[in-house]
């Protein structure tokens, strides 16, 4: 399976410890995805400085291509700060320089070099809404994360994305478990044809339309909970596409309930490592 990431880059700095990781979810279920064993490529603008090289080399390590990244001129990337304490993250802010190298355009050639993927996987972050209609006519399925933020889970949001789209995941550990199932059917209504929603230490909630499906989560002692939705995703998306699942096909219970085990158990593990994917750490005096 051919398995692509499109949009947001980030390195993850973690201050009190000193460390440096690569990340942003496109990046990371792009690796996930990878070490999952299938062809995995990332697509977003990198920027033009040496924390560009950290991710670079994140990918490398986990095996994704990331040929089809434009370098922006002059422009910095993304780091977002953390202090990390017995494995949860604290977030204390971001830091995008005078220039952040910013969402990437999809522009006619990028799209055309997207035509071989089979899953194609963004985020809220990528900053791509006003875009995502120009993926409805690849065969790709595509999936979105729309992020725990209530800013990305408004009506007028939901209209950008949800038309064609296959999975929108959502974090919402928040919300009790009434108010889980409403805001999945007002999902469904805005043309989502699954929904996937996280809930933390509750595990997830899924619906194709028809039928919910309660996930439990999977308790670990863990290192790092970094990227542990974006393990998640990742080994439930590519799981599912396994079982047969293609562009505007609705999934039955079955193959779900099985993706849904599986997915727990990568993700669970996946907090015993260090960082969004077991990437070594960088010191940050070396920057």
């Amino acid at each position: 399976m051919k398995f692509l990431g499109l949009g947001d880059n980030a390195v993850d700095y973690y201050v009190n410890k000193g460390l440096m990781y690569p990340g942003g979810n496109a990046v990371n279920t792009a690796a996930h995805a990878a070490l999952l064993g299938h062809e995995a490529a990332y697509v977003g603008n990198l920027g033009d400085d040496e924390y560009a090289d950290i991710i670079r080399d994140g990918l490398h390590f986990a095996g994704v291509s990331h040929l089809l990244c434009p370098v922006v001129k002059g422009s910095h990337t993304k780091i977002c700060l953390y202090d990390m304490i017995d494995g949860e993250r604290h977030f204390l802010g971001i830091d995008t320089g005078n220039l952040w190298s910013g969402p990437v355009k999809l522009t006619p050639e990028i799209l055309d070099s997207m035509r071989k993927y089979e899953l194609i996987h963004s985020c809220a972050y990528a900053k791509i809404a006003n875009e995502v209609y120009k993926l409805s006519a690849l065969p790709a399925v595509f999936t979105y994360d729309f992020s725990e933020k209530e800013k990305y889970h408004t009506s007028e949001y939901l209209d950008f994305v949800c038309s064609d789209l296959d999975l929108a995941l959502f974090s919402c550990s928040h919300l009790r478990d009434q108010e889980i199932m409403d805001f999945t059917r007002i999902v469904h209504r805005h043309g989502a044809r699954h929904v996937l929603i996280t809930l933390g230490n509750r595990g997830q909630y899924f619906s194709n339309g028809s039928t919910g499906i309660w996930n439990p989560a999977n308790y670990v002692k863990a290192s790092d909970t970094t990227g542990a939705g974006d393990a998640f995703l990742a080994c439930f998306v590519t799981t599912l596409y396994e079982q047969g699942w293609h562009k505007g096909q609705i999934m039955p219970e079955g193959p779900v309930r099985a993706a849904l085990q599986a997915a727990a158990a990568y993700s669970s593990e996946n907090c015993r490592k260090e960082g969004g994917f077991g990437y070594r750490a960088i010191k940050k005096e070396n920057f």
